[in-house]
C-alpha cells in the first residue's frame, strides 16, 4: 500500500518517550494532561526542523516534546497566537491554533480542515 501525502496532512513522525521524559511531565506543577507515552508529529507534513508534539500544559505553560532521528527533549514553549479569522462570523467563535510559537509549516486550524 503507497501513501500519498498531500499538502495541508500532518507529518506521520512518531516517537515512545523514555521512562525519565513520563516522568518528569507528570511532575509538572498543575499539570492538566494525561502523560502519553506514544506521540505523533502535529506538524505540517516535510515541515523543516524538529517533530512535535504537546506533552503537558502546565498552568500557562506549555511542554513540547520535540524530537530528530537521533535525539528528543522537552521544551517549554509559548503558543502560537495565530487566529483563524473567519469573515462574516463573530470573534467568539475564532479558533486558534494549537501549535508551538514559531513552529514551520500550516496552522492547525489549516491542517485539521485537509
Amino acid at each position: 500500500m503507497t501513501h500519498v501525502y498531500s499538502s495541508g496532512e500532518r507529518c506521520p513522525a512518531r516517537i515512545d518517550l523514555s521512562d525519565s521524559q513520563i516522568q518528569w511531565l507528570r511532575r509538572r506543577t498543575y499539570a492538566t494532561h494525561q502523560v502519553r507515552r506514544h506521540h505523533e508529529c502535529r506538524l505540517e507534513f516535510r515541515h523543516d526542523g524538529p517533530h512535535g508534539d504537546l506533552g503537558q500544559q502546565s498552568g500557562e505553560i506549555d511542554w513540547w516534546v520535540r524530537w530528530t532521528f537521533t535525539s528528543s527533549a522537552v521544551e517549554q514553549a509559548g503558543a502560537c497566537a495565530a487566529v483563524c479569522d473567519k469573515p462574516g462570523e463573530p470573534e467568539s467563535d475564532d479558533i486558534t491554533c494549537l501549535l508551538f510559537e514559531g513552529h514551520p509549516g500550516r496552522h492547525s486550524f489549516d491542517l485539521d480542515q485537509s
